[in-house]
């Protein structure tokens, strides 16, 4: 008996010092996050020939503002359980990238640039497995032309409309505001690493809007996705606050939510 435990023991042993060998390898595909500190989509997209990008998207705007990094398989490094992606930006500033996974199709990622000895900024934010076009790519085709029509709006503040991130399901997600003085406004939110156009929309009428002062209170129509809607007005073109639905009496589903405006073109 002691000497079949010690054989298992050897073996167990034995698998788990290969497990812990093994090294991280980065799959061709495409993967998607939301870096909150910048307001920013990236797009980290890995091919089979050995060519690959990472796309910046600004949040801030609609969306119109993007920078491409190309690097190639020499500029990976994997070693155990992360990979380091090391490019050269504006100004010969050094950016890594460390990504480690996180769940079965997620890759939390670990963010520095620095130029010789001087360190700049680190950001932490997850990337999300997208096996369909990008959510940016998405939204622009199916909500781009509310982005045009808010650049033509010259509403008083703090109506108009107002673009941003939203934590939805414990996920920093792209959040977009209408807020109109007399006509139906929404809240809606587009869900990252969805094959579809996946988009959750709260709406609410003008009624149902109070501002008083620099407080914006908002009563919505979905039952379990943002029916109450409460923002601070930070300056002219920043709100934040929170959201959060009324289930048998208590508030559910809670999220934090920071936005920007989309500012009319004359004003930009």
């Amino acid at each position: 008996m002691r000497i079949s435990l010690l054989i298992l023991f050897i073996t167990l042993f034995s698998l788990s010092g290969r497990c812990a060998a093994s090294t991280m390898e980065l799959p061709a595909g495409l993967w998607e996050g939301i870096s909150e500190d910048e307001f920013m989509f990236r797009l980290l997209q890995i091919n089979e020939n050995g060519e690959h990008s990472l796309f910046e998207i600004v949040i801030l705007g609609g969306l119109k503002k993007m920078r491409r990094t190309s690097f190639t398989n020499d500029d990976i490094v994997c070693i155990e359980n992360r990979c380091t992606i090391k490019t050269i930006i504006e100004n010969g500033v050094t950016r890594t990238i460390t990504l480690s996974p996180n769940l079965e199709s997620d890759l939390q990622v670990l963010e520095s640039s620095y130029k010789g000895k001087e360190s700049y900024v680190s950001y932490t934010y997850q990337l999300i497995k997208q096996e369909a076009k990008s959510t940016p790519r998405k939204f622009l085709e199916k909500r781009g032309q509310l982005i045009a029509n808010a650049e033509q709006n010259t509403t008083e503040h703090p109506f108009g409309t107002w673009i941003g991130v939203m934590q939805y399901l414990d996920r920093p997600e792209l959040a977009l505001l209408q807020l109109n003085e007399d006509e139906q406004g929404s809240l809606r939110v587009y869900r990252k690493g969805s094959k579809t156009f996946n988009e959750v929309q709260s709406s609410f009428s003008a009624n149902n809007i109070s501002i008083d002062g620099k407080v914006i209170e908002i009563e919505a129509s979905h039952t379990t996705f943002a029916s109450k809607i409460m923002l601070f007005v930070q300056t002219d073109n920043m709100i934040s606050g929170f959201t959060y639905a009324i289930h048998k009496g208590h508030p559910v589903a809670t999220g934090a939510i920071t936005l920007h405006r989309i500012k009319p073109a004359q004003a930009q």
